[in-house]
């Protein structure tokens, strides 16, 4: 015995996708991956904010997103990062620096020059001085759990949002 089952608007749906050109797939993969790419750098910020102690601002400012034919590029770049950065403030005996949350100390022979710079001498002799700085950016980003974060929050945010676009072409959003 055969059954024969009769889908009400399939063929308007096979139509529809028939609408859809290479260049409309690609468009709708760029601006889900740009998305995605957004969202990922959202979740990494976050995550490092729960372990370090700079301002998600100073980390935005050191990434850049790179639309691409095939997707998108999330890049971090730049040098290590004065601790004015981080948590930084004068005492009495030196400089206190934390770079993560929950520690913390002051940094010995330091101290705060008249330009607002905190410095601290090398060795037993007055000169020469050191800039203090905590880690880049990018080494923030590079921790293992930070990036796992991000690549999950983007690969969840491609798929809805390339679901979204391709309904959005074809009329149905």
């Amino acid at each position: 015995m055969a059954v024969k089952i009769m889908l009400g608007g399939a063929e308007e749906a096979i139509k529809n996708l028939e609408k859809l050109s290479p260049e409309n797939i690609g468009s709708a993969v760029k601006a889900s991956a740009k998305r995605a790419a957004l969202a990922a750098r959202t979740a990494g910020t976050g995550h490092v904010r729960q372990i370090y102690t700079i301002r998600s601002g100073d980390m935005k400012e050191r990434t850049m997103i790179f639309s691409e034919a095939d997707g998108a590029t999330l890049k971090v770049k730049g040098a290590t990062e004065s601790v004015k950065k981080y948590r930084a403030n004068e005492r009495e005996k030196g400089i206190f620096v934390a770079i993560k949350h929950g520690g913390g100390r002051i940094v010995p022979r330091s101290f705060a020059m008249n330009s607002g710079q905190y410095v601290q001498r090398r060795g037993p002799e007055r000169f020469p001085l050191k800039g203090l700085h905590g880690p880049s950016v990018p080494q923030l980003f590079g921790n293992e759990a930070v990036m796992s974060e991000m690549q999950e929050r983007a690969g969840e945010v491609f798929e809805t949002r390339l679901y979204h676009e391709i309904g959005r072409q074809l009329g149905v959003v």
